[in-house]
Parts: structure tokens; sequence; C-alpha cells
């Protein structure tokens, strides 16, 4: 469960960046423009340079005609100059009337017929004030993200995530000066063949040029293959603006860095399903802003160290489905503003510290599947806010004492042990 992390905050980094975008040039949503201004007709014949190499079975962009291409569905225009600002096109499988009937084959059918598919013209490279491109989501079958997109140096915001783009990264990304959010996550596309499938993905066999992307806040490159970026600690850690940084399942292998760490500016990491098979890297612990952590399925191994209390902005911590163990650190429990705690399928051991009373923020409690054996008195009457509570497949000897009665917010208690 996710109270204010890694979700919710990408959303609202999101938001953030849609008013930005808004409120700084033009005061239209993602619908049509301003009927009183008129595109130019080198944008507009860019526009269907770019719709012309499209597959676009739903007809999505139907609207795409006549001479105002600021009244064009996805498209926004600049208020007092008429210059295209945002192309905003992404699929979102809500969207699609599309319902499973057991035919799965039929169900994606159905969806992919309201996906945009095909090839992207270089006619973008016309649209000289693009700021915001958003193509997440479509089925571009496995071809490679081009080169040329590094060349709309306007960009700020550049969305491509889960469009089945496969290949390398080209490192002309790294000549986007002013890219704030970039998001190339969960590009894969899966080939069934005789005896097996094969799966495509997304590489960045070197990130070097991600260095230079210095006024980026958003970056997320999740399930991108990564596991030639043997410095990528270093890489990442050169950007001084950046915000949140999510490298989900990236086939990352190493996160001992050789020199200083400074991220300056981080507040949200998720390294989340990466196979380490490491102690957790000391690095992590002198990231003094972090409000968001997720480590979970990495084969992290060893105890949590005393450095985690460092972290004293941190309201999420996932740690869960590791190989850690030995007891729970004291600092672990200085971090008062604590609201989720995920320590679950892990190898922990001895009583649940008394130290877990002090942390009254918490809402979500993931302490199950490890070796503890007692629990501290009062363990509901003190953590009022509690909403989730997971204890099950321990050592655990007794019955929980307090008040379930009292937890107003409680959802879901599960506290079993054989």
């Amino acid at each position: 469960m996710f109270i204010m992390g890694s979700s919710s905050m990408r959303v609202a980094a999101i938001v953030f960046y849609l008013c930005f975008l808004t409120f700084a040039t033009f005061h239209n949503c993602f619908c049509n423009g301003n009927s009183n201004i008129v595109c130019s007709k080198t944008e507009k014949q860019a526009l269907l340079k770019f719709k012309q190499d499209l597959k676009d079975p739903s007809n999505r962009l139907s609207s795409w005609a006549g001479d105002n291409c600021c009244q064009w569905s996805g498209v926004v225009c600049d208020n007092f100059t008429g210059h295209v600002h945002v192309i905003h096109l992404p699929y979102n499988y809500s969207d699609a009337d599309c319902h499973y009937n057991g035919s799965y084959s039929e169900y994606e059918a159905c969806w992919r017929h309201h996906q945009l598919g095909g090839k992207i013209n270089p006619s973008l490279l016309d649209l000289k004030h693009l700021r915001y491109l958003d193509l997440s989501g479509n089925h571009f079958g496995g071809i490679r993200i081009p080169s040329f997109i590094g060349s709309i140096g306007s960009l700020r915001y550049l969305d491509l995530s889960g469009a089945e783009f496969s290949g390398a990264i080209p490192h002309q990304l790294g000549n986007l000066t002013m890219i704030r959010y970039l998001d190339l996550s969960f590009n894969y596309l899966y080939l069934q063949g005789t005896f097996s499938e094969t799966e495509l993905k997304l590489r960045g066999d070197n990130l070097h040029w991600v260095s230079g992307l210095l006024s980026l806040q958003h970056l997320d490159m999740s399930r991108v293959n990564l596991s030639k970026a043997v410095d990528w600690v270093e890489v990442m850690s050169t950007l001084p603006s950046l915000v949140e940084l999510q490298l989900r399942g990236c086939d990352l292998k190493y996160s001992s860095p050789s020199t200083t760490i400074n991220f300056t500016s981080l507040h949200i990491l998720d390294l989340s399903d990466n196979n380490f098979a490491e102690s957790i890297p000391k690095w992590i612990f002198s990231l003094h802003h972090l409000v968001s952590l997720d480590i979970s399925y990495c084969n992290f191994y060893g105890p949590i160290p005393n450095g985690i209390q460092n972290l004293t902005s941190l309201k999420e911590f996932y740690a869960d489905a590791n190989n850690l163990n030995s007891s729970l650190p004291k600092g672990l429990f200085s971090l008062k503003d604590l609201v989720v705690l995920e320590l679950g399928s892990n190898k922990f051991q001895g009583p649940i510290p008394i130290g877990l009373l002090n942390m009254t923020c918490l809402r979500d409690i993931g302490l199950g599947d490890n070796l503890f054996t007692t629990l501290p008195n009062g363990l509901l009457s003190r953590l009022s806010r509690l909403e989730s509570v997971y204890l099950a497949d321990n050592l655990l000897q007794g019955v929980i004492s307090g008040a379930v009665g009292n937890l107003t917010s409680l959802i879901s208690l599960d506290s079993k042990h054989e």
C-alpha cells in the first residue's frame, strides 16, 4: 500500500510539470487549443507528416484536419504566439472499452486497436518550440528510439514509457539540456517463437550521456536493461537537480561506487527488483533528503546498517524480499516521520524492538515472513494511525494486545503464525 510515496509522488511530479507548462505559456489542457490562435503553416505540415507515418487503426487523430492545428486533439499551442508546445498522445488502457472475456488474444486485439504505432517522423524537428512530447503506452513494435529526438532542444518533458521501443538508448538524448522529466521505463516486447519467447528490451550500455542533463528532475528507466552500465551510481550522482530516480528491474549488479556520491537533491529512489547480492551500500544512507526508498527484491544481505538513522526525512522504506538478517537497528526507530515500513520476507530475528512504538506516524507495517519471536506490548494502542499490519509467518507467541476497535483506520490485520 502506498501512502504518499513513489506512485503518488510520481503523480505529483507529473502534475507539477503540467502546471509549469500550462501556466508558463498557455492556459489550455490537452484538448483543443485556443480557437483565436492559428498555428503556422510550417508546424501544421510537420504535424501532418508526423501523422502520416503513424498507424492509427482507431482513427484517434481524426481531428487532425483543417487549417488550425491548435484545435487538433492532443496538440496545445502557445496562447500568444501560436507555436506548438505540446504533443500529448499517450495510450491509457483504461480509456479503451476493452473487457477480458476469457480470450487474451481478443482482449489484446482490442487495446492494440486503440494504440498508435508505425514510425516517428523527423518532421518533429520543425516544431522549434515543442516543450512536451508524450507517446507513452503506444505500440511501436520494437523499433529504436529515433536519435533525432535528441535534437529537439526545446523539450522539457519526454515520456516514451511502455511504448515498445527496444535496442540501445540513443546517446543523442544527452543533448536535451533543458529536459526536466524523462521517462523511458517499461519498454519491452515479447516475440513468440516456436520453442521460446524472446524479450526485446530497451537497453543502456553506457549512461554517460545522462551526465549532461543538468536540469533533469525526474528520471525513470525502470525495466531498461542496464546490466552493462557498471558506473551508473557515479553517473546519476552528477545530476544536480535530480529529485526522483526510478531504476526498478534494470538488471543492475553493481551498487558500490569508487568515488564520493553527491545526490544533493534526491527525494525518491527506487532500486527494487535488481540482483545486487551484497550488503546495503553505505552511500544510500548519505542521501539526507530521501523521502521514499525502495530496495525490495534486491538480494541484499546482512543487517540494516545503523546509518539508516541519517535519513531523517524518510517517510517510506521498502526493504522486503531480501536476505537481510540480525535484529532491527536502533537507528531505524529514530525515524519518527516514517509512514510505511515494509521489511517482510527477510531473516530478521529476535523480539520486535519496543522502539517501534515511538513511530506514531506509521500507517503500514509489514514484518511478516521473518523470525521475530515477540511483539512489544501496546503495539496497536500506541500506533493509532495504522491501516495495514502484516505480521504473519514469524515465530511469534501469544496474541496481540491492545484494542483493535480503537484503530478506526485499520483496513488489514494479518498476524497468523504456525
